[in-house]
């Protein structure tokens, strides 16, 4: 009888399990990277301001199923409070950033420690609707989350901007400013023959736009 009461709780406690994910599976909905994805990382030298760019964003982005219906984003809770948050995480490939010049790819992936960290990546941690979505359902938020560069992590703050695309699927729009030397990356100090020291400045702007759909 024992036996029998212990197989019929642990039945039951899976079940309830696997309701429970079905459950909160039905409440969200999982909006994948697509092409057309951009970013830029933008800085200065002693010579000149450069910028590299790539198109490759790499994540997902969890939220209500209302998020694609409520233009307003009135009945999104996570997006209308910090009570609960969407889910997502992006990743960007440090080799699929280019600069159309090999001397200084070569001198960008060595200062981003590439052969060891492969990727920047940042995790949402919260993220808040700011003001009234006009009927466009355009929309900004207040972002906070952890962003990983050269294998260090530090918090970040940034407003991004949401817009509604073609065939259900929705663009983030955002830029950081960051100091290389707060991810313990020193700015790159080349030595070109013929030229003086090139010296790069510590302060970098990363801008992104990131498409997503089902």
């Amino acid at each position: 009888m024992k036996l029998n009461l212990i197989h019929w709780t642990l039945g039951t406690a899976a079940a309830l399990a696997l309701a429970v994910n079905a459950q909160a599976a039905d409440n969200t909905v999982r909006l994948s990277s697509k092409p057309g994805s951009k970013v830029f990382m933008d800085g200065t030298s002693s010579i000149h301001d450069w910028t590299v760019e790539g198109a490759i964003i790499s994540g997902a982005f969890e939220v209500e199923p209302e998020f694609l219906t409520d233009l307003s984003l009135k009945s999104v809770k996570s997006l209308m409070t910090k009570d609960v948050n969407p889910k997502s995480e992006l990743s960007i490939p440090v080799r699929s950033l280019k600069s159309g010049k090999q001397k200084m790819d070569e001198i960008m992936l060595d200062a981003l420690k590439s052969s060891e960290h492969k990727a920047i990546v940042f995790k949402l941690n919260e993220m808040v609707v700011k003001g009234d979505v006009p009927a466009s359902g355009a929309a900004k938020f207040d972002v906070k989350g952890d962003l990983t560069v050269a294998g260090t992590t530090k918090p970040c703050e940034m407003e991004v901007a949401l817009e509604r695309v073609a065939g259900g699927r929705v663009k983030f729009i955002g830029s950081q400013k960051l100091k290389m030397t707060d991810f313990g990356i020193a700015p790159p100090s080349p030595e070109i023959p013929g030229m003086d020291r090139i010296k790069t400045g510590d302060d970098i702007t990363i801008r992104f736009e990131w498409l997503v759909g089902k």
